[in-house]
């Protein structure tokens, strides 16, 4: 990992630290870590505790709007709920050869990567990142995403999720 990449995490991290409230953490969170892996695209969903369902909390997604309400039940077919049910987080190099997925026209490339955020054993969300060109996503790139995964799920377990 290069110095470049410590610098982007560092600063993402001291966002985290200093932000005002848990909206604002979040959006830290989709603004920032795509820049620092090179992504097009970022969503964070947070699991309801009542439901269950993974529910659209933040993202960079400019064609979805201001505050959408998606929402994704486990038994609908999509990389999250595979994601839920490996309890893993997964790259996803062509998300049409590798799972069978239809790609969406909006992203340019097929790459995906879903990054499981959790706290002990207890499942809290996850956070998606598309549109990686030159190759797709890389190890070095779940790593860093996974550390910001497991910074949401300290956060996460300590929040009323009922009130995000």
């Amino acid at each position: 990992m290069n110095e470049s990449h410590l610098d982007m995490l560092y600063a993402l991290a001291k966002e985290l630290n200093t932000a005002d409230d848990i909206p604002t953490m979040f959006d830290a969170v989709i603004t920032h870590l795509p820049k620092v892996i090179g992504a097009r695209y970022c969503s964070l969903f947070i699991r309801n505790p009542s439901s269950g369902e993974l529910e659209l909390k933040a993202h960079n997604h400019t064609d979805i709007g201001e505050d959408p309400f998606i929402n994704v039940g486990s038994q609908q077919e999509s990389v999250m709920n595979l994601v839920l049910s490996r309890r893993s987080s997964l790259i996803i190099r062509d998300i049409e050869e590798d799972i069978g997925v239809q790609n969406k026209d909006k992203y340019t490339t097929k790459s995906f990567m879903c990054i499981l955020i959790k706290h002990a054993d207890d499942i809290k969300g996850v956070l998606n990142l598309a549109d990686k060109p030159d190759g797709g996503f890389s190890k070095e790139d779940m790593l860093i995403s996974s550390i910001i995964g497991e910074l949401l799920g300290a956060l996460l377990a300590r929040i009323d999720l009922n009130a995000v």
